[in-house]
């Protein structure tokens, strides 16, 4: 009986279980509990009490269902595929999944919770169900968390979207899975329920200020700061998740216990909450919270443990899916077959963005690309910042013609020096102008909102058409959507076209990003669409979208920050994302001379040569290279042309992101399962799959430590030193260069030096083999910024590299397109360290000219 006593509490008594042909139903005391295999390798739980969402707006793309074997002992109900076994224990109600070979990779923590609510006065469930999580597991995804947590087993999280937050409710793990969480509104992970009273001490009675300890030493607290203080009582010695949370987006997060600060960051914005894992002593402790007058803080606190919890507290029933595969690639791909797969950005996108806060006239921009090309530092974008509406009002998309009169011109002249236009748009504009008036006639914004109600697929199709008429008819070519949490989580206690935004919290972007993207499409589909976008919800990935980290600061923890928070995007299924180099807030006037913020620019834009998108931004700043004098710029230059001789490299991983699933921003874990030390790595992550690289995150080093992960050798890229994987190395970082290491077996084509994508045809490459493994890699070419490639209009030529006979065989080219080149002259190159090391081209390889036929060389 005592086994019963969850069971009972939870209402998961099973009752009896239907067999269709798409799933197994089972119904117990309360609800029914649907396991739907998906595919074999993806397996949806549905725990309905009453109602659900009818809404799909994740798993867009049905598939056949998958074949499954189903079986009952007197306590179990087994479901199998091809891949996953299900397992349902009908006297506590749980599920556990494992492999084919019977091994549990997960398991549910009995007790699955669909408690009644309400929400602005409908009602709901706050769904929670928790899983089993080893000592060992590492945990990555969830979207981009500006808390600094790389491993985010035991983390308290709260999903909402906001400025420089994006939340994702997708999760992988070292141990093989991912979940889906599949819910749309707020979403607490690892919820803290142990509250502390916190008292406010008023400033003003002192003088105004009081000191607090914090990171950077004891301070003065001004008034309009506040300082909260109370009493935090653990039961036992261990580690405990505390969570921070102040209501809203503000400027201050400090937590002091005990006088030391375990919590502290300034930015002119920060998320509503930040959580740290802290080791606390058994019995009580003093906190002390620091944050704006307006705010009431809320400490939370729980003990860590063996568990992992999701809990939607504006739910409509309980559904997760949950995904397996041999590798993450796997997993991701089983994700983005149901999502949506990820189309091919253009060439160009993936070359240099220059942007700044702002461009004060399409003569500013055309004189900016200008300098570019008369200095050879090589661009494919500028982006215009936000103002260029002028008088027409806040957030309207229209050229004040005042300083961009005509503006198709200055869009030409922009094209004619073969740069790419891109420009920010945003979903609250004004009321009281001429282009809104058509969204008002329609009864298009949300009711007591700034906010269009992007929802409705009237609004959608109005948004799009002023977008074309006032700005792509003009020459525009990318877009900048800013703000599309909505800012400041303005969809709660809000209706919208699908009802209370309550429910619908986190998935705005998404349907922004479709209005843009089917638009376009639908416009013009010999354009490829290009969005950068602050947030993002499960799916985006299928509207060519890329993401940045929105309004961040400048130092060296924001910067750390940044790295992890890409990492774990870029396992949530999303390929494209970037930053803001340097940071959004910097420190003036002084950027220009300070050399040790010339230090952090310069390594943040090192690192940025190896994001996915390579982007300069910057408030109120001239973020131009020479701006900050000859040192940086020529150190700015060097990496730009790394950035695009590894273009072929580059280009040919955005199509095995499109046509394999892959992603090109991988954490180690994606590549190194097996070798726990390549796992807790943090800040070192593969490009492709060739490239290790191993950003400086400390000012004023010139040698940096780099893990080497096992079951292979390594080539230092600067020198074609070869080291032994499993070790830990300290390698050269002189300011103008990054750690970069090659795996052996790597094949990577370089282009030449070129000032943007086109300038040259790609018929001239080198192709460098890093020996000592067996390598392949698939050389990818197509029209560069059409469509034609979903009709097959491209093509792939095979590499591999035979160690064992030392030779490379490069196979029958694959497909062909308009303009295809015919032949291209490839020089072999064999690294070592006299040859075919760091941005240089090799001096003497081995020249062959490739027709499209299948050619063996030998070494």
């Amino acid at each position: 009986m005592i086994g019963l006593i969850p069971t009972l509490a939870f209402a998961q008594v099973y009752k009896k279980h239907s067999l269709q042909k798409d799933r197994l139903s089972i119904q117990l005391s309360e609800g029914v509990l649907n396991i739907v295999p998906l595919s074999d390798k993806a397996i949806r739980v549905e725990w309905e009490k009453g109602m659900k969402e009818e809404r799909e707006f994740v798993l867009i793309n049905k598939l056949p269902v998958p074949a499954f074997k189903f079986s009952e002992t007197t306590t179990k109900l087994k479901i199998s595929t091809n891949t996953i076994t299900v397992l349902f224990d009908k006297q506590t109600g749980a599920i556990n999944y494992s492999d084919n070979a019977g091994k549990i990779f997960l398991g549910e923590k009995a007790g699955r919770k669909l408690k009644p609510d309400t929400v602005g006065g409908q009602n709901c469930f706050i769904a929670e169900q928790s899983f089993d999580s080893p000592s060992d597991e590492y945990l990555f995804g969830l979207g981009q968390f500006q808390d600094g947590h790389y491993n985010l087993r035991n983390v308290t999280r709260k999903l909402t979207q906001v400025n420089s937050q994006i939340a994702i409710p997708f999760l992988y793990s070292s141990r093989g899975y991912g979940i889906l969480w599949h819910q749309y509104g707020l979403t607490e992970f690892n919820p803290s329920d142990n509250v502390v009273p916190l008292a406010k001490k008023d400033t003003a009675s002192e003088g105004g200020t009081m000191e607090v300890t914090t990171t950077s030493g004891t301070q003065r607290v001004s008034r309009q700061q506040a300082i909260y203080t109370g009493k935090l009582n653990v039961p036992k010695d261990g580690d405990y998740s505390i969570m921070l949370d102040l209501g809203n987006m503000e400027s201050r997060h400090l937590l002091v216990i005990d006088g030391k600060p375990y919590i502290d960051q300034t930015n002119q914005w920060l998320p509503p909450a930040a959580s740290k894992i802290v080791n606390l002593k058994a019995g009580e402790h003093t906190v002390q919270v620091v944050c704006k007058t307006a705010n009431t803080p809320r400490l939370t606190w729980k003990a860590t443990g063996n568990e992992t919890t999701f809990r939607s507290v504006n739910a409509k029933s309980l559904d997760y899916i949950v995904f397996y595969g041999k590798n993450a690639d796997d997993v991701i791909t089983s994700y983005r077959n149901l999502s949506g797969n990820v189309p091919m950005l253009p060439l160009w996108a993936y070359g240099f963005w220059q942007c700044r806060e702002r461009y004060t006239s399409g003569n500013h921009l055309v004189q900016t690309v200008e300098e570019f090309r008369k200095r050879n530092l090589p661009v494919d974008v500028i982006v215009q910042d936000w103002q260029y509406w002028g008088k027409h009002g806040w957030g309207v998309p229209q050229f004040d013609t005042t300083n961009y009169p005509n503006p198709d011109l200055f869009i030409k002249r922009l094209h004619d020096l073969n740069a790419h236009f891109s420009i920010s748009v945003w979903e609250n504009l004004d009321k009281k102008s001429n282009v809104a008036k058509e969204y008002i006639d329609k009864n298009l914004y949300i009711p007591n909102s700034a906010w269009i109600d992007i929802y409705n697929p009237e609004t959608q199709r109005t948004h799009w058409n002023a977008l074309n008429k006032n700005l792509f008819s003009l020459g525009v070519d990318s877009w900048w959507m800013d703000a599309t949490e909505p800012e400041n989580d303005a969809l709660v206690g809000k209706q919208t076209y699908f009802g209370l935004g309550d429910f619908y919290r986190l998935t705005y972007p998404l349907f922004v990003s479709q209005a843009v993207y089917d638009g376009q499409r639908a416009t013009d589909p010999s354009k490829r669409v290009v969005t950068l976008t602050r947030s993002a919800f499960p799916g985006q990935q299928r509207f060519g979208t890329i993401n940045w980290s929105g309004d961040i600061g400048w130092n060296w923890d924001t910067y750390k920050r940044q790295i992890v928070a890409g990492l774990n995007y870029s396992l949530t299924g999303m390929p494209y994302w970037t930053t803001d180099i340097g940071g959004f807030f910097r420190p003036g006037r002084t950027q220009y001379t300070d050399t040790k913020y010339h230090d952090i620019l310069t390594r943040w834009f090192q690192w940025s040569t190896f994001n996915t998108i390579f982007r300069m931004h910057g408030y109120q700043t001239e973020t131009e290279p020479w701006k900050y004098g000859d040192t940086v710029m020529n150190n700015m230059r060097s990496m730009m042309n790394l950035r695009y001789r590894l273009m072929p490299y580059i280009y040919s991983e955005g199509w095995q992101i499109s046509s394999k699933g892959s992603t090109m921003m991988r954490p180690m874990v994606m590549d190194y399962k097996n070798d726990p030390l390549a796992i807790g790595q943090s800040y070192q992550y593969m490009f492709g799959k060739s490239f290790l690289v191993a950003p400086v995150t400390e000012p004023g080093v010139t040698e940096w430590n780099v893990y080497l992960p096992s079951s292979t050798k390594w080539f230092d890229f600067w020198t074609g030193k070869r080291f032994d994987g499993g070790q830990t190395i300290k390698t050269a970082a002189p300011q103008d260069k990054i750690p970069v290491f090659v795996k052996a077996g790597s094949i990577v084509p370089m282009g030449p030096v070129v000032q943007y994508t086109s300038e040259k045809p790609m018929d001239t490459l080198e192709i460098r083999i890093y020996p000592g493994a067996d390598g392949q890699f698939v050389l990818y070419s197509d029209e560069g910024d059409n469509y034609n490639y979903e009709k097959g209009k491209y093509k792939v030529i095979p590499f591999s590299w035979n160690e064992a006979i030392q030779k490379l065989i490069i196979d029958k080219q694959q497909g062909s397109y308009a303009g295809a080149l015919r032949k291209l002259v490839l020089n072999i190159v064999w690294v070592n360290e006299s040859q075919g090391y760091g941005t240089d081209i090799a001096s003497k390889p081995k020249t062959i000219i490739y027709t499209g036929e299948k050619i063996t060389i030998k070494r």
